[in-house]
């Protein structure tokens, strides 16, 4: 359960992070239309969950993974209407590869003054520098 609190929690920090929480795209109207609408994911939430519970019974935990198989098998080769939320996951796959190879919106000069604004900072100038120039040579450290 903590495991899980963390991969939450890391999703959240870094949505927050990169300011992707809010607006049309952002995760949580995202997270809203996957549990709310048509073909939405409350039946696989509900199922899953369902199917979970009765694992806690010893005698019943063998047919309890099997089901959860079935339904993580169902889940990835489910073929849906890849033009609709419920399309298939290697064709989303394939869609979200797609998306993430396309180059980003933020310009090379926004990135070059971030890391001048970083090198004007005392702190920097005064520890971090000195701290770079003093070490040794990369050939004193690999043998």
């Amino acid at each position: 359960m903590a495991f899980a609190l963390l991969i939450i929690g890391a999703i959240l920090l870094v949505s927050a992070a990169r300011g992707t929480t809010d607006g049309p795209d952002g995760l949580f109207t995202l997270l809203r239309g996957d549990f709310t609408g048509q073909g939405n994911f409350i039946y696989w939430f509900v199922a899953i969950l369902l199917i979970g519970m009765l694992g806690y019974i010893p005698k019943v935990k063998p047919i309890s993974v099997a089901f959860l198989a079935l339904v993580v098998l169902v889940l990835f080769l489910s073929r849906g209407d890849p033009s609709k939320a419920g399309g298939g996951f290697f064709e989303k796959f394939t869609q979200g590869l797609a998306k993430t190879t396309t180059q980003n919106d933020v310009s090379t000069s926004t990135a070059q003054a971030a890391a001048a604004s970083i090198t004007d900072v005392p702190v920097f100038q005064k520890i971090i520098v000195p701290a770079i120039q003093n070490l040794p040579p990369i050939s004193n450290l690999v043998h």
